[in-house]
């Protein structure tokens, strides 16, 4: 996409502004993906070939090299126009403070147990995936009953959400470190706003957890032990985290949790 066409689209009044900056990124599930600038992006990106859109594949890397090619003059006369020092020793010093935000982050207990609890999902998935009662590929599963294509969506969920939430409460942790210098008390913090995108995150993950469990009840398994042990896991995460980020809960989040144009006609 040339420079030009990339400002006027991110300037249409049709796209609600910021709004994928605290979106939980599954576009296929959002209702909102005519209005973000992000996604429009994506989709008017002339180069349609599905590699470039896989982070393995070696094309989405030439892809993203030469947007930055196309679009490094543009970001040079943004700064300028704005008085933003992009020489090598003021982004070195930048560089260097986001590292030790990043690490501080990090090593917060409340980020210290959101990854605890990605990596736990996706170890625990691992083994015992055979024998969760998911659809297979042999001739007997071929028609899934209801309950494989519910566990399915169950599972789905909560691997979509397992390494959003850590990621998500580290942003929300680095985010909080200097807002107290230069926000007001009513002023819409970018903390609270990637908190929230966590704490969603976190009870979409409860809530799937939980249906995984009643749909397994009658067999009380080491299986259903486990779950319930990620359910009080996530309880815990999510308690802590509105104890860190008091404002989450009511941060409005531009276009998911605003009234309905519809409704204001």
């Amino acid at each position: 996409m040339h420079p030009k066409d990339f400002t006027d689209l991110a300037s249409s009044p049709n796209l609600i502004s910021g709004i994928h900056n605290y979106c939980d990124r599954w576009c296929e599930r959002c209702a909102f993906t005519s209005r973000c600038a992000v996604y429009a992006m994506e989709e008017a990106d002339p180069d349609v070939d599905p590699a470039s859109r896989d982070i393995t594949n070696d094309a989405f890397w030439k892809k993203l090299s030469a947007i930055f090619a196309e679009t490094k003059a543009m970001i040079l006369a943004m700064a300028e126009e704005r008085g933003v020092d992009l020489s090598e020793e003021a982004l070195k010093a930048i560089g260097e403070q986001n590292e030790i935000d990043r690490r501080n982050a990090r090593s917060h207990p409340l980020a210290k147990a959101a990854e605890e609890y990605a990596y736990g999902v996706t170890e625990w998935f691992e083994k015992e995936s055979s024998k969760l009662d998911l659809v297979t590929d042999t001739p007997e599963a071929s028609k899934p009953t209801h309950k494989e294509d519910d566990e399915d969506e169950y599972v789905e969920v909560i691997r979509w959400y397992q390494f959003f939430i850590a990621a998500k409460l580290i942003r929300a942790l680095m985010s909080s470190v200097d807002e107290e210098d230069y926000l007001t008390d009513d002023t819409a913090r970018d903390s609270d706003g990637s908190a929230k995108a966590a704490l969603i995150g976190i009870d979409r993950s409860i809530s799937a957890w939980k249906l995984m469990y009643d749909s397994r009840r009658a067999e009380q398994d080491e299986q259903s032990r486990m779950i319930k042990k990620w359910l009080l896991h996530l309880e815990q995460l999510r308690m802590s985290a509105e104890r860190e980020f008091p404002g989450a809960r009511d941060f409005i989040r531009p276009g998911f949790d605003e009234p309905s144009l519809d409704m204001l006609h």
